[in-house]
């Protein structure tokens, strides 16, 4: 489903929630849309840094469940509502603020911000007669259809040049329940053309047959019908396409883009385009007219694809579909129209390739450069010039996510993140950059991972980090003068290094952290009076994080949001990054009765033998090490929470069995103790535990040094 968000810029630190209002009065120009493809399920779409709104699911065929989450230093306030399901952009209150929306169905879930409201009219013809009058609906609607007003219905007759003019709903009426003599003038005051005067040219018609995956050939249809499937996972392997009625010379001309084959010769009036017998997917389509046709006609299509559900409407030659992302197509529409006419809908994204990153360097004395894109250099080189502010975009992204990144600034040190092409930097202040981080979030993340190198005063080029690493330096007052950035396809790039590709003064040691918050996605964990224990995991995580990071510490998560992350892809990502410790972070389960907190440190069981550490699991210092951090969190744990101390014990975990450095697991209280789980519920007491496991790890490098 696509759910149509307009913000109200005013949209700040709201407190309370209204019911849907079915007519629209508040919006103006200054506001701006999020477009969100919803694909049922819960889903959360961040507003602003207090307020989130989070889809549950369908009520029944009108109406969407939603919670709205307001942040506050108190604690989380949430409030249930549902959302309106129609045409129309329907409003939310929230206080005295709006959120204005429009759902839709959609096969997947991502959202983008659309920055401006460009409205136009948008005419379907309800009746067309033989006599040449028509009656037409006229609605204002934006680039998604989403309808702002209806402007009602109007009514018109063609005269002998088959020029249309404007008549009244009287006089249509009029002319079509006239029973008599069709030259018999009526008491209106509109004159009848004799059915001699009144030669319509018959309409241009395109007709088309697909040949689908275990179906075979399907019939003809036409002018804007579905020829495929949707909903069965069946691929288009061919198609043929023809005109009917032509009223002018001139061939429809079409090409499928093919599994393995990429695009076909041109094919043209009903040949076979794609393959049959070979098990080949049809992944785009171009179709155009040529001669007299293409002067007086559009040809419109639009296709629905595998993973991505209904794309935009493609036009004359453009293609629609996907390249490179080995999707198949399922079905397809096509529709004459005459020409400049409207297109039959949206045409945001009808073809969707492998997706592009830009960006765009502030350079001394040069101010912004032009975007480059996909590893090219942006910045200088041998020109001694510092880099002092970045801008980085996605660009024909297929999938939901963004791309995320921070600045160490000269001065300032780390900021806080933004994201697609905001400024990260500073401009006019003649600070240097000194060091990056760039990752990838939502669906993206799970396709590609993102490569980038910079090129720092005193180094040169350093190695390539990814996904959240640090590039550059720190500590050595060095400036970045230029960088790279790419997007890799996930897991098919090289090994990156962090030691070549970031330089840390050598007196300011930076100790490195992975939290593992337990399940996730898929997996909820333990669950018990509406709370999961994947929601308490990744909450705590993050708040851990933000108290880590602000004391000096490099923090890498195993997921950042509700996504599926396999068990032992965990240990094997913070081994890649080879930081100094694991902590990962769940919530226990058992008898109502059963409460506090404990640790857990690795002990070796034959029975579980490890999977991708054999040499290191059992390692005596990795172990005692592993005894002294679970220790020391536990300890922290406990006074800063005051629950009940159920001790630091041993156990053949996979997340600390497998990972190469010192680990602990823990569990910060037990969901099905009805006392433990409400203040689990709340923010203040995750905020406890998170300083708690903070101190410790503190404690534990300190008493290292």
């Amino acid at each position: 489903m696509t759910v149509l968000l307009l913000l109200s810029s005013s949209l700040l630190n709201s407190r309370h929630v209204g019911h849907a209002d079915e007519k629209v009065e508040s919006f103006d120009e200054t506001s701006s849309y999020y477009l969100i493809h919803y694909d049922d399920g819960e889903q959360e779409i961040v507003l602003d840094e207090n307020t989130s709104l989070h889809l549950l699911g369908w009520n029944d065929s009108s109406t969407v469940d939603a919670r709205i989450d307001l942040q506050s230093d108190t604690g989380t306030e949430s409030i249930l509502t549902t959302l309106t399901v129609s045409d129309m952009l329907n409003e939310l209150q929230i206080s005295n603020h709006s959120i204005f929306y429009r759902i839709v169905e959609s096969d997947v879930f991502n959202y983008k911000l659309v920055d401006s409201i460009q409205l136009q009219e948008q005419v379907t013809i309800l009746e067309e007669n033989e006599n040449g009058t028509s009656k037409e609906e006229i609605k204002l609607v934006d680039t998604y259809g989403t309808v702002f007003q209806d402007l009602g219905l109007v009514y018109y007759s063609t005269d002998e040049n088959y020029k249309k003019y404007e008549i009244s709903k009287e006089d249509y009426d009029v002319l079509n329940n006239e029973v008599a003599s069709i030259n018999q003038v009526s008491n209106s005051s509109v004159q009848l053309f004799s059915a001699a005067t009144i030669s319509l040219r018959e309409q241009a018609s395109v007709s088309y047959s697909t040949h689908v995956q275990s179906y075979g050939w399907q019939d003809f249809v036409k002018d804007g019908q579905l020829s495929g499937t949707t909903g069965e996972s069946k691929r288009l392997e061919a198609i043929k396409i023809k005109l009917d009625n032509a009223p002018y010379s001139g061939n429809i001309v079409y090409t499928t883009h093919v599994q393995s084959y990429g695009w076909l010769d041109s094919v043209q009036n009903g040949e076979l385009s794609g393959t049959t017998g070979e098990s080949k997917r049809l992944e785009a389509i171009k179709i155009n007219l040529t001669g007299e046709m293409a002067k007086h006609y559009d040809v419109y299509y639009r296709v629905h694809a595998q993973s991505f559900g209904w794309l935009g409407w493609a036009k004359n030659g453009q293609p629609a579909g996907t390249e490179g992302l080995a999707k198949r197509l399922e079905a397809i529409e096509i529709v004459l129209v005459d020409k400049g006419g409207k297109a039959p809908g949206s045409t945001e994204n009808p073809f969707l390739s492998t997706p592009s990153v830009s960006y765009s360097a502030h350079v001394q004395t040069y101010g912004w450069l032009n975007f480059v894109k996909d590893g090219q250099l942006s910045g200088t080189t041998g020109e001694s010039k510092r880099l002092e502010a970045i801008k980085v975009k996605l660009e024909n992204s297929p999938y939901s996510g963004n791309i995320v990144y921070t600045t160490h600034v000269q001065s300032y040190g780390w900021l806080n993140e933004v994201a697609n092409g905001a400024i990260s930097g500073t401009s006019g202040e003649s600070k240097r950059v000194e060091a990056i981080q760039i990752k990838l979030t939502g669906d993206i993340a799970n396709h590609y991972d993102v490569y980038y190198r910079v090129h720092a005063q005193s180094f040169g080029w350093l190695g390539w980090a990814k996904n959240g690493m640090k590039a550059g330096s720190e500590g050595l007052s060095k400036r970045l003068e230029a960088i790279e950035i790419k997007l890799v396809e996930k897991g098919k790039g090289p090994a990156v290094d962090s030691n070549k590709a970031f330089k840390l003064a050598p007196s300011k040691k930076t100790y490195s952290v992975y939290l593992d918050p337990g399940h996730g996605g898929s997996d909820p964990g333990a669950v018990a009076g509406g709370l999961k224990e994947a929601d308490i995991n990744l909450d705590i995580a993050k708040k851990v994080e933000s108290l880590l990071k602000q004391r000096g510490y490099t923090v890498y998560m195993s997921r950042t949001g509700n996504t599926t992350v396999g068990l032992y892809d965990r240990p094997a990502e913070a081994n890649r990054l080879n930081t100094d410790i694991f902590v990962s972070i769940h919530t226990n389960s058992g008898s109502s009765s059963a409460r506090g907190i404990e640790s857990y440190y690795y002990k070796y069981k034959p029975e579980y033998p490890p999977k991708i550490n054999k040499e290191l699991h059992n390692d005596p210092v990795r172990v005692a090490q592993s005894i002294k951090l679970a220790e020391s969190v536990q300890k922290h744990m406990i006074k800063g929470t005051g629950a009940p101390n159920r001790g630091v014990k041993g156990a053949a975990f996979a997340v600390t069995r497998e990972s190469i450095m010192p680990a602990t697991l823990i569990e910060v209280g037990f969901i099905s103790n009805p006392s433990e789980r409400s203040q689990l519920a709340t923010d203040s007491y995750r905020a406890k535990i998170a300083r708690g496991i903070a101190d410790g790890i503190d404690a534990y490098f300190k008493s290292l040094n």
